[in-house]
């Protein structure tokens, strides 16, 4: 290629680049008349029709592709090949084929080129096309038996095929089968003596977790896999303590360990903790005598050791045993042995244990004490055990004294104290205060250690005492007792939290202060007042259900002041400044969490889920959403790559990890939840998204076979709940009590129900719809949607009427997103009947349609009704949704010059509808107008004064007091300036459904 032709093309790929595709369309097409007429300026340009995304375009791109795959002699630019290559993978897996007959048709014109074999191989890898990568594996093996890699390569695409296929494919077996044989064969050509092997033995680490990836998917059953799988890592050349086994010492280990707790072998689960704890036992005498002399040499540390193995180089056991996997393992099998009348190794056990804490160097690692609570915690039920094993209560107390000043303690000891019978919880509460009371506080490190200890004592008695709380007050004097109790423990958490920040004064700003814990522990003491006050007045917006949130969003905003980057908090504000429907500062506070890369897909949830049915105004929130989805574009085009590059450094290990991955990103539900949120936000709110419109993600989703991922992290967020509820008792006699659903705190003042699969494919064929109703309007003929994936209206109110049906899928809808289905039902009805010239189905659609909107219109006299909050921006923005649906489904239809023949018959109906819908649409935005107005008169008014009055309540004991008394909250003017933000936000949230 010329150095003129490569500047004519990087000004092609600068356009591209910039997503400019018809300005580098045109760049093609003008060379093209101009006479140039080279494949590579062919193959660009199919690619750039492929990106456009029009019916017309995929249909030329099919035809240039067709062209350079059919071409004589074959093509034989890698360049052209690869950029093929994209267009066929961009047309539909359908073509998949394709790919295969072009680029076996080139390397058989040039069957010694090495590189070109090579690039047929990554251009199949990059679009995960395994038959293709398989056949190119399989040449490149073939032809070239010198290169090793080729041989592990053609094992791993016949693996990586097999599990492509589905379970009815014919082949799907024998690739399978392939693979083992293949690999098998490298086992055998490697001998003992590594000195000297076969090119085709197994010689890395990652070739031997290879072979443990094949056998699960050839074994005739798992119990044949796992046997084989433990004798390879037995093996003296390809085990974990072999030279090949020592490249991944500790994956080995820790996979053999997993499978010999499935074997159900627990003597040589036994065995082998104990071998590996055995290592970090004489590694722990050597150095106590080494202390003890420190002329030792190393020969007479071994003697007295009673004869111990001393390894001869100090890696071979650096870091070896003292892992907890590895305790927890010991642990485990020693009680299971014990429950088998085999008491030597429980004895065993418990000596190890207690002699790995006897030698084990202080704050160097608490796994030995954590085995013991552990070990304490497998004979707790039916008290034995051998002699000398602590009561489980025993074992805590003494956990607590050796880590009660770290932050781990409390994740270490939760699963283990909901054990405890109530006397028990009671007495280890009390011990744990007695210890805090009688911890030194002299120096400032003393007095570090116990905020921390405190902090952890406050876990303990939410997990305890607040956790198992109702949350429905059922009597007056349930809530007399409960509240107080409450009030208690949020305003002693503010107690740590002030009096530990004169400690952070010489703090880097990027720390946490030191008591910020207890102060987040205050929060979910607020939120559980809230839920309490919610039940008692059946209203979460009264006044006194929501002072608690304020109350809460004072102490965050606090926390933050302090602690900058506590994400704790951040992500707190971001819940809690929706919940009330402050969304505005919600937003705001976001990009301070610098929330990046995958997290996007793990984290951004908590803001930008149904984001469009509340802030739809708001011009940050589509730069957000553009921000959350380049993960989804990143990683399309960044894994392919990695792919490519794990292959050539023989990662074969991590292939499985890397394809689930793409995977997992490529299917998540967040990527199509975003993608409808900004199509929702186009049509609501003033500003755009200038996202290129690209259907291939609900057309992906709306798939028969396709697979819905949920990355989502919800655990996230600080969580001390109790993994074991009490009952709530029988409301009558003789009735059976209720089991409380384990709940993580988070789920506790969720906005709303988390959308899954069902949600997006509802919600998908709403917004394929719109797309289709815009293609009818522009063609003369019925025309579906424009994509190589298209649903006709037909398919689309299946779809909606399948999920509607099942009571168990629409639990992921809110009550106004329900609604809204039957709706979008209704009008999907009407543009069938359109299609088949059905004008009575229209007309009675329509009418009932009408109706719908009659329904759900405001009253004016209602309103306002309550307090506005998160329920209340989401029905109104939906329904205002809802009214600009009619235009998009109905107008577009009615105007085709399809349905000309039925405009006489129906255009009443179609008139009336519309009319009703403009009307639906005018009250939703009356009603949002005077809540707007009646929230910003507030200021300076006795409604401000009550809500105030309710956040600075002086009751002794409550937390308004706190705020009030402790300068850390800025007293009552800051208060009053905190309650009337959040208000004022508010007022502009509900007026966030105005086209401006």
């Amino acid at each position: 290629m010329s150095l003129r032709q490569d500047r004519k093309n990087q000004l092609v790929h600068d356009a591209l680049d910039a997503g400019a595709y018809k300005q580098a369309l045109q760049l093609c097409n003008k060379r093209i008349k101009k006479g140039e007429k080279n494949d590579y300026l062919f193959a660009i340009k199919a690619l750039i029709l492929t990106l456009i995304k029009t019916g017309p375009s995929y249909e030329e791109a099919l035809a240039i592709a067709k062209q350079l795959s059919a071409k004589t002699p074959p093509i034989d630019s890698i360049e052209v090949l690869t950029t093929t290559t994209k267009v066929w993978s961009m047309l539909g897996s359908e073509h998949a084929g394709e790919v295969a007959k072009m680029w076996e048709r080139s390397v058989k014109a040039h069957p010694g080129d090495e590189a070109l074999t090579r690039e047929w191989l990554w251009g199949t890898v990059r679009i995960l096309d395994w038959r293709g990568a398989q056949k190119a594996a399989m040449a490149l093996q073939k032809n070239y038996p010198k290169r090793r890699e080729y041989w592990f390569w053609a094992v791993l695409t016949c693996l990586l095929l097999h599990n492509s296929l589905p379970d009815s494919a014919v082949d799907k077996k024998l690739f399978g089968q392939l693979a083992y044989r293949m690999i098998s064969k490298s086992r055998t050509d490697t001998p003992t003596d590594t000195t000297v092997v076969l090119p085709r033995a197994i010689q890395t680490s990652q070739e031997v977790g290879l072979y443990l990836e094949v056998l699960p998917y050839v074994a005739p059953d798992s119990a044949t896999a796992t046997k084989e799988a433990l004798e390879l890592l037995s093996s003296s050349n390809l085990g974990v303590d072999s030279k090949i086994g020592s490249g991944d010492w500790w994956g080995l280990v820790r996979r053999q360990l997993d499978l010999l707790e499935e074997s159900g072998n627990w003597m040589e689960v036994w065995k082998a903790c104990e071998d590996l704890l055995h290592g970090v036992e004489v590694k722990a005498k050597e150095s106590a005598a080494a202390k003890t002399d420190g002329e030792a040499d190393a020969s007479e540390v071994a003697k007295k050791n009673d004869g111990a193995r001393i390894p001869e180089a100090e890696g071979e056991t650096k870091g070896r045993g003292d892992d907890w996997r590895v305790w927890e393992g010991f642990v485990k099998a020693a009680g299971e042995l014990y429950n088998q009348e085999n008491k030597d190794q429980g004895n065993k056990a418990l000596e190890v244990i207690l002699q790995h804490r006897e030698t084990a160097k202080a704050g160097t690692s608490r796994n030995a004490d954590l085995a013991l609570v552990k070990f304490a915690s497998l004979f707790h039920d039916h008290h034995e055990g051998p002699e000398g094993t602590p009561t489980l209560l025993e074992a805590c107390k003494e956990y607590f004294t050796r880590t009660g000043t770290k932050s781990c303690c409390f994740e270490d000891l939760q699963n283990y104290l909901e054990m405890l019978e109530m006397s028990e919880k009671k007495e280890f509460l009390g011990f744990v205060e007695k210890h805090i009371e009688d911890m030194d506080a002299d120096d400032e490190k003393s007095k570090i250690s116990k905020t921390a200890a405190q902090i952890n004592h406050h876990k303990f008695v939410y997990l305890l005492t607040i956790s198992p709380l109702t949350i429905t007050a059922t009597s007056t004097s349930s809530e007399e007792e409960v509240i107080p109790k409450l009030n208690d423990f949020i305003t002693s958490s503010l107690k740590i939290y002030v009096g530990a920040l004169p400690l952070g004064s010489a703090l880097l700003d990027t720390d946490n202060q030191y008591g910020d814990d207890a102060a987040l522990l205050s929060i979910m003491g607020l939120v559980r007042l809230h839920l309490l006050h919610s039940s008692i007045t059946s209203s979460s917006t009264s006044i006194t259900a929501q002072a608690p949130l304020y109350q809460a969003l004072i102490i965050l905003e606090a926390i933050v002041s302090k602690s900058k980057h506590n994400y704790q908090a951040l992500l707190l504000l971001v819940r809690l400044y929706l919940l009330l429907g402050a969304a505005s500062l919600a937003v705001e506070i976001y990009p301070r969490l610098n929330i990046k890369q995958i997290q996007n897909d793990t984290l951004s949830h908590f803001l930008l889920t149904r984001i469009s049915t509340i802030l739809p105004a708001e011009k940050k929130v589509g730069a957000i959403l553009n921000d959350a989805g380049r993960i989804y574009e990143s990683s399309s085009s960044q894994t392919p790559n990695m792919l490519v590059l794990a292959f050539e450094r023989g990662g074969y290990a991590q292939m499985m990890g890397f394809i689930e991955f793409s995977e997992r990103v490529a299917g998540s539900v967040c990527r199509s939840m975003w993608e409808i949120e900004r199509r929702r936000l186009d049509r609501l709110g003033p500003q755009q998204t200038n996202k290129i419109d690209d259907l291939e993600t609900l057309d992906t989703v709306l798939k028969d076979d396709a697979v819905v991922w949920d990355n989502r992290d919800f655990g996230v967020l600080v969580n001390c709940e109790t993994e074991h509820p009490p009952s709530i008792p029988a409301a009558e006699e003789g009735g059976e009590a209720t089991k409380v659903q384990k709940k993580r705190f988070e789920e506790l003042f969720r906005t709303s129900a988390p959308p899954g699969e069902n949600w997006v494919k509802a919600f998908a064929v709403v917004e394929k719809l719109v797309v289709y109703c815009k293609a009818v309007i522009t063609v003369t003929h019925d025309l579906p949607a424009p994509g190589p994936l298209s649903l006709q209206p037909e398919n689309c109110t299946s779809i909606l009427k399948k999920i509607q049906a099942d009571p168990e899928t629409t639990i992921e809808f809110t009550e106004p997103e329900r609604d809204y289905i039957e709706f979008a039902c209704l009008l999907t009805a009407m543009i069938q009947a359109a299609i088949a010239k059905d004008g009575v189905t229209i007309i009675s659609s329509a009418e009932k349609a009408q109706s719908w909107l009659s329904s759900h219109t405001p009253s004016p006299d209602s309103v306002p009704s309550g307090e506005p909050e998160w329920n209340t921006l989401h029905a109104m923005h939906l329904y205002i949704d809802a009214a600009i649906l009619v235009g998009a489904f109905v107008a577009p239809t009615l105007q085709s010059p399809l349905h000309k023949q039925l405009h006489k018959t129906i255009r009443p109906a179609i008139t009336s509808l519309i009319t009703a819908a403009t009307a639906f649409h005018n009250a939703l935005l009356t009603a949002a107008s005077k809540i707007s107005k009646a929230i910003a008169d507030e200021d300076g008014s006795d409604k401000e004064q009550e809500l105030v009055d309710r956040v600075l309540e002086l009751e002794q004991g409550n937390v308004g007091r706190a705020l009030r008394d402790m300068s850390i909250f800025g007293g009552v003017e800051k208060v009053v300036e905190g309650v009337r933000k959040i208000r004022r936000d508010v007022a502009r949230a509900v007026d966030g459904g105005r086209k401006k």
